[in-house]
């Protein structure tokens, strides 16, 4: 990237980190002018410079040397002026982008192929798309209707990774973006985990549902498919037969118990179920509201024999992204510190196996292209 490239990168994670080119200037032993400059692209920084910005503001020294993801772009020059937490989710799918292009261009990541899906037209087809995906993981063969008990790795297994990042209880839900490919891909998906495990669910199925219809972050989708494809994860995550057995396995419960039972059992928050329950006929609107004023403490869903999973609280990583790290580190592909990097603090340097030793095929590929 050029100094310009770079100047950008910093101002954007300057002004998420809320610190002024005066603050970033004393915190790093330099004058204001050489923020300034640095940033309009006038002047070069030094390595031991550059580290010291990234530690004072946050990020990956690498975050600094990559582009920005094309939809995010995409996403900026669209939206214009943008609350600060909006600023927060782009900066963190950026990076995290980034870091899962890096593990794919050194083979640690496979790329999936392109589903051919398109955006849903109506709500028959939203729950549709919902039952095919949910079968092509393997899933209601039987008349269980099972939840998706780990939605992070049925994402994944789809070609979509995920990172919780620590977005604020008030921030943004999430986002995606496609990473590379044109007939195959990998993608990236960020969500918010600092709300609540059932709306975290909920937007990261979502995410999946632009995904697996090519309707990358930054695109201009219109209200009513945006409404579609939330029907679609409602659908995916808890499916109409489902919700009809649990309803008639409890007829002799309360409606506000059967809510709490239909929750429980598919990983939803309180009015993320309600919805669903009228979307597939149990509840009828003014039910739902009647119902929407109540607020389900833990106990009571505890006391019901139900637990509650805290699924995707940050800093939570995809398992295959994860893996795709600790590999990395271990075929030496990565240095320590930058599998470190890429797996947010979820390691430490002693959690990292042992590097395999380099065969003699690798030491001659490491050579190719090189002279003598």
């Amino acid at each position: 990237m050029d100094e310009l490239a770079v100047g950008r990168r910093v101002a954007q994670a300057r002004d998420v980190a809320d610190i002024t080119q005066d603050g970033l200037a004393r915190a790093v032993g330099l004058d204001r002018t050489a923020i300034k400059h640095l940033e309009s692209g006038e002047r070069k920084l030094d390595v031991t410079e550059l580290a010291a910005i990234a530690q004072v503001l946050g990020r990956h020294l690498s975050f600094f040397a990559q582009p920005p993801a094309p939809a995010v772009v995409s996403r900026r020059a669209d939206a214009g002026l943008q609350h600060s937490t909006s600023r927060s989710l782009d900066i963190e799918l950026d990076q995290f982008a980034g870091d899962v292009r890096t593990l794919f261009e050194v083979g640690e990541i496979s790329p999936v192929a392109r589903t051919g899906r398109h955006a849903p037209e109506d709500e028959v087809r939203a729950e549709q798309m919902a039952k095919g995906i949910r079968s092509s993981l393997g899933m209601d063969l039987g008349s269980e209707y099972e939840a998706v008990r780990d939605l992070g790795q049925a994402c994944q297994r789809l070609g979509l990774y995920t990172y919780s990042a620590s977005l604020g209880e008030a921030g943004p839900d999430g986002a995606s973006v496609e990473v590379s490919g044109e007939y195959l891909d990998v993608g990236a998906a960020v969500v918010n985990g600092d709300v609540p495990s059932g709306r975290r669910r909920v937007t990261l199925a979502h995410q999946l549902g632009h995904w697996v219809c090519g309707d990358p972050y930054g695109s201009s989708t219109s209200p009513e498919t945006e409404n579609l494809i939330h029907a679609f994860a409602l659908h995916f995550l808890a499916p109409r037969a489902g919700l009809h057995i649990i309803w008639g396995d409890h007829d002799d419960w309360s409606d506000r118990d059967r809510v709490l039972a239909a929750s429980a059992t598919y990983g939803l928050s309180w009015s993320a179920t309600l919805q669903q329950l009228k979307n597939v006929g149990i509840i009828d609107f003014d039910r739902l509201q009647e119902l929407r004023e109540f607020d389900p403490p833990l106990g009571d869903y505890l006391r019901l024999g139900f637990s509650r999973t805290d699924e995707l609280a940050s800093p939570y990583l995809s398992p295959g992204f994860v893996s795709a790290c600790v590999n990395g580190y271990a075929n030496q592909k990565l240095t320590q510190g930058r599998a470190l990097e890429l797996l947010r603090g979820t390691l430490s340097a002693r959690d990292l196996p042992q590097k395999h030793a380099k065969s003699l095929d690798d030491i001659r590929a490491s050579f190719t292209g090189h002279d003598g």
